[in-house]
């Protein structure tokens, strides 16, 4: 099985568990990994381009079959599948929040104050509406690149999710943040062309349907938006047998909107699609476009 990916260490990590969770010994894995636009355009310093500039050039993998899947980060996809490929499995972790990472205890004694490193604008209104801290700039580069810029004492602390922290069993000082999400953060999504019934057989053991529902929702909720992996807004679906919730939350630069949804999974889009004629209504999509 030949598995195309990111060079970066998480990006390798997440390979690992995607091997370990399928657990196929017959299988021999080739790892063919990439240097995508994204990480590109980070290395350049730049900060403002589509995330799915991370994925575009593995997934071209896939279209040409140099590779048979691809393990991306979900958060870093597009909510709407390529033509000829589709996530067919996904891996969740336990938490799907984001941390706050500190070298000294002292320096977030008062946190309506502290200097924060993060290139999210969800993030940075977050910390406006729920921390009271204006106080956050721009950081770039994978997370070993901003851990150390964290000790060098260029900022009090940062932010990152706890799953890429723990998936790299990085060792650091954090504090859990009650957050909301970025649509698909902490879930590793598994690609495959849409087409390759055996490589989906060999995947089958490893896909969750109520995973997929929960991917599905908050896809299909993005979608309806018009809002990217980029948008100041927050979202977190939990499907329990055949009900689903969704927790939304959309940032605005003075004000935000916070939503829940609940219904059967069967008539999801119906009662998306009332649920987003009433964030309308509340002109949620104004301050979406505030974020632009």
């Amino acid at each position: 099985m030949k598995i195309a990916t990111r060079s970066s260490k998480l990006a390798l990590a997440q390979v690992q568990i995607f091997k370990d969770a399928l657990n196929n010994q017959k299988l021999d894995f080739e790892i063919k990994t990439q240097i995508t636009e994204g990480d590109r355009k980070s290395a350049e310093g730049k900060n403002l381009f589509d995330k799915a500039h991370f994925v575009e050039d593995i997934e071209d993998s896939l279209l040409s079959k140099e590779a048979d899947i691809a393990v991306h980060s979900l958060k870093d996809m597009a909510s709407t599948d390529r033509d000829g490929l589709e996530i067919f499995a996904a891996i969740p972790h336990p938490s799907r929040g984001d941390v706050l990472v500190y070298k000294d205890s002292s320096a977030i004694k008062d946190l309506t104050k502290i200097h924060i490193g993060t290139s999210s604008l969800r993030r940075k209104r977050q910390c406006k509406f729920f921390l009271n801290n204006k106080n956050c700039s721009e950081i770039r580069g994978n997370v070993d690149t901003r851990l150390e810029k964290l000790h060098q004492d260029k900022y009090d602390a940062i932010i990152l999710a706890k799953a890429g922290i723990e998936r790299l069993d990085i060792q650091e000082n954090y504090i859990d943040l009650d957050f909301l999400p970025a649509i698909g953060q902490g879930i590793i999504a598994i690609q495959c062309r849409t087409d390759d019934f055996e490589t989906k057989n060999k995947l089958t053991g490893i896909r969750d349907e109520q995973l997929m529902k929960v991917i599905e929702l908050e896809r299909y909720v993005v979608r309806e938006l018009g809002a990217t992996c980029s948008s100041a807004l927050s979202i977190q679906a939990n499907v329990t047998n055949e009900d689903f919730n969704i927790d939304l939350e959309i940032y605005g630069r003075d004000s935000l909107i916070n939503k829940t949804v609940t219904g059967k999974y069967e008539n999801h889009r119906a009662t998306i699609n009332e649920f987003i004629n009433e964030i309308i209504v509340e002109r949620g999509l104004e301050l979406l476009n505030e974020n632009n």
